[in-house]
């Protein structure tokens, strides 16, 4: 399902074929910022049609930050912000309500980074697997490339050991037909 969803929002993605670039994957930041911004996405559209227009903004613990007023002497006295669902007991969470909301267009953006990141490491993997096959092939090539130049020198050797073989044949055969030749000579000389 995971990798479907981000065919939808990023064409260029490839799905991971081997079970480590799918636990990369699932495991990644990109991929849990991709289920907060549909999160927030769902959240925001489903609300709007409830509020009036005015989206509910969710805080890191996914539930809906209450929207709330500054009640403390200074400039922002009265100004109204969220905060997180869980105050006091939790902080973190804050967002005034008159900001332009950018968060949800910045998250898209971290997303495609984050995701852009997992697509070039599992690229990575797959071209160190492929420079492994290629160094073994190479291993093996030089092996084949050994043994064949053993094999010729044996071949040569043969070949030298028989072509001396061959010019000491001749050369006996030649000393039998000059014996010969010098017997013939000193037999009718005598």
């Amino acid at each position: 399902m995971a990798p479907l969803m981000f065919l939808l929002f990023k064409p260029s993605f490839q799905v991971p074929s081997s079970p480590y670039s799918v636990s990369l994957l699932l495991n990644s930041s990109a991929f849990q910022i991709f289920i907060f911004v549909l999160l927030s996405m769902a959240s925001s559209s489903k609300s709007r049609s409830r509020s009036n227009g005015k989206p509910h903004v969710l805080c890191f613990h996914q539930d809906l930050a209450p929207l709330r007023t500054v009640k403390v002497q200074g400039p922002t006295r009265g100004k109204s912000f969220y905060g997180c669902s869980h105050w006091p007991n939790s902080y973190g969470f804050f967002k005034w309500a008159d900001e332009e909301d950018r968060v949800q267009e910045l998250q898209f953006l971290l997303f495609e980074r984050d995701t852009r990141v997992v697509e070039l490491e599992i690229l990575i993997e797959e071209l160190e697997n492929e420079v492994k096959n290629l160094k073994e092939t190479i291993w093996k090539l030089e092996d084949d490339v050994a043994e064949m130049a053993i094999e010729n020198t044996e071949q040569l050797a043969i070949i030298s050991s028989a072509a001396a073989d061959k010019k000491l044949y001749n050369l006996l055969v030649a000393s039998w037909v000059l014996f010969a030749i010098v017997l013939l000579l000193l037999g009718r000389g005598g």
